[in-house]
């Protein structure tokens, strides 16, 4: 069963050509409006852009990471973009610790210097 709709007809989206230049000719009277630059190369993301992202969209960690794979892949990120990908090495210690409030706080610290006093 597909996840998408595969036979949409112009009736299912919710604008058509009259709409779509509408909204050009307001676009064009706007003047706050910033049309897109002359060039036909692609607009590549810089660290700046990626984190602005992610912020606006308030993505989660795995959103993040996903995000920012595709955009890697499609090659839409600047060479100096740096993507960073988080592994699970302290997962074994999660629970050892509690958020309340909006603060997180250790719940067991013998434990986790337990674990912690292991790996040195």
């Amino acid at each position: 069963m597909p996840k998408y709709p595969t036979n949409m007809t112009l009736s299912d989206c919710e604008s058509s050509d009259e709409d779509v230049g509408q909204a050009n000719n307001n676009m064009d009277c706007d003047p706050t409006f910033a049309g897109a630059s002359s060039s036909k190369e692609p607009h590549l993301l810089t660290q700046g852009d990626l984190n602005d992202i992610v912020h606006d969209l308030n993505l989660s960690k795995k959103q993040a990471e996903l995000l920012c794979s595709r955009l890697k892949g499609w090659k839409l990120l600047r060479q100096d973009t740096k993507v960073c990908f988080y592994g699970g090495r302290l997962e074994e210690l999660k629970d050892f610790f509690s958020q309340q409030d909006g603060v997180v706080f250790c719940i067991d610290v013998c434990s986790v210097m337990e674990v912690l006093g292991h790996r040195i």
